[in-house]
Formats: structure tokens, C-alpha cells, sequence
């Protein structure tokens, strides 16, 4: 008997909105993977040479199959899902939102501690990835590249204008709600008729973190996307996908404590 192709690898982390995106594309799409646990917080798993030569954008999540390496959730969600031209409106739409500075901007604005912790867990992950460059010559440029993205970080995220940047996101996140609300006002089971797709799932992990972010009674204030939220969390591959609308603490730590490279 042959040996069974060996399952495509999905490094992910458990609370990452665009791993959900990928982990929630693959259930709904019923492609089997083998998962990856990915330490970005602690271990900064992501920023591993070896990982580092998968991915060069030192992100997750990345889906590696037998003939190509995926390091955009855009990516693997067309690759499960297959290109959604109908939905390709709401997925250009939720992607042109700064996810982070909707979360980190209200973390920012509300907690007086995240105000004191983010800059310098930034300002340590720069100056990590400066460390990695002058131990790997050979990444040296990548390592340089991302550590100028963290510096860049800290500028967006100051905290003197934390709550300005809040404001800002949260305006745009609510006009996305208000657009899903006028579409599905008319009674449609999903975004983009007539089947689930790419737009669904993009806007369900973006719905999600509406919930995260303590934006949950925005959702609730709107009919329309009420009910289709309601729809989208009753199915079976949302819970399949670990789709986070809540910090789960304990389920943190134990990430970083199992995590590895599989």
C-alpha cells in the first residue's frame, strides 16, 4: 500500500485574527491540514531563521503544500475556498482595514498598563530581530526589514495618541458594519449570494474581533447583521476554526507552552 501524501502544514497562533482567517477558510473548505503552533507573543516562534526561511514576512499564518508555501491568509482562504469574484468587494473591504490599530489602538486608549507594556514590547522585539540580523548574515536584510516595521509600530502606536487612533478605526470598522447591514438587509443568507465564500469568512473573523475589541453591541444594534452573525457563529466550521471572540488567558499560556514546529 502507498504511502498517504503527507497533510499540507499550517503554522498558525491561536488568538492571531489572520490564522483564523486561514483556520476558519480550511474547515468551511474541508481541507485537512496538519496545524502548526506558533509562540508569536513569548518565544517570538515567528522570527526563527528556520521559520524565517519559510516566511520571509516573519507572519502567520503559512500554509506549506507539496508545491508552493502560502504566507497570505488572502491566499490560503482562495486556495480552500477558490477565488470568490462575487465577495471580492467585502474582502477587499475588510482588508483595508488596519486590523492591530483597531485592536491595539482600544487596548491603547483603555488600559493605562497596555499604554506602559506595548511600547516596550515592541521596542524588545526591534531590537531582538536586530540581534537575529547580526547573527544571521544571511537574513541580515530581513531581519533589518521587519525590525524597521516595529519601529514604524511604535510611532503608530504612540500612546499619546493612542485614543485619536482608536477613534479612527473604530469609525471605519462600524462603516463596514453599516454596509453589511444595508446588503443583508434584504434577507440573503450570505454576502455574496449565492453560496458561502470568501467574503463570509473574511467578515466573520472580522465580526469576531468586533466582540474582541468590547465592540460587541454594535453588532447587536443592527438587525440585519445580528442575525447574520448569529448564523455565521452556528456553524460548523466557525467552531472547527477556534475563532476567538474573547481573550481565553489559560488557553494562551498553554499555546505557548505547546508550541513547536511539529
Amino acid at each position: 500500500m502507498e504511502n498517504a501524501p503527507a497533510l499540507p502544514r499550517l503554522y498558525h497562533a491561536p488568538s492571531s485574527y489572520y490564522s483564523m482567517i486561514a483556520r476558519l477558510a480550511l474547515a468551511e473548505g474541508g481541507v485537512a491540514y496538519a496545524p502548526v503552533l506558533m509562540d508569536i507573543h513569548a518565544r517570538l516562534m515567528q522570527q526563527h531563521p528556520d521559520y524565517v526561511r519559510l516566511n520571509s514576512n516573519m507572519t502567520v499564518p503559512t500554509l506549506v503544500l507539496p508545491d508552493r508555501v502560502l504566507t497570505e491568509s488572502r491566499d490560503i482562504a482562495a486556495f480552500a475556498l477558490g477565488e470568490d469574484e462575487a465577495g471580492r468587494y467585502w474582502v477587499d473591504l475588510q482588508y483595508s482595514l488596519p486590523i492591530e490599530e483597531l485592536t491595539f489602538g482600544r487596548v491603547l486608549a483603555k488600559s493605562r498598563l497596555a499604554r506602559v507594556m506595548i511600547p516596550r514590547v515592541l521596542a524588545r522585539a526591534r531590537r531582538h530581530l536586530l540581534r537575529l540580523a547580526a547573527a544571521n548574515r544571511d537574513l541580515a536584510g530581513l531581519y533589518e526589514a521587519r525590525a524597521a516595521v516595529f519601529a514604524e509600530r511604535l510611532r503608530v502606536f504612540d500612546p499619546a495618541a493612542a485614543a485619536r487612533l482608536a477613534e479612527r478605526r473604530q469609525a471605519q470598522a462600524l462603516a463596514m458594519c453599516d454596509e453589511m447591514e444595508h446588503a443583508l438587509a434584504d434577507g440573503r443568507a450570505v454576502l455574496a449570494p449565492p453560496h458561502y465564500g470568501m467574503a463570509d469568512v473574511v467578515m466573520s473573523v472580522f465580526l469576531a474581533r468586533m466582540e474582541f475589541t468590547g465592540l460587541g453591541a454594535e453588532i447587536a444594534a443592527r438587525p440585519a447583521l445580528a442575525a447574520y452573525w448569529r448564523a455565521m457563529q452556528d456553524r460548523p466550521g466557525f467552531k472547527a476554526a477556534d475563532i476567538w471572540t474573547r481573550i481565553y488567558p489559560g488557553r494562551m499560556v498553554r499555546g505557548i507552552l505547546t508550541a513547536g514546529w511539529g
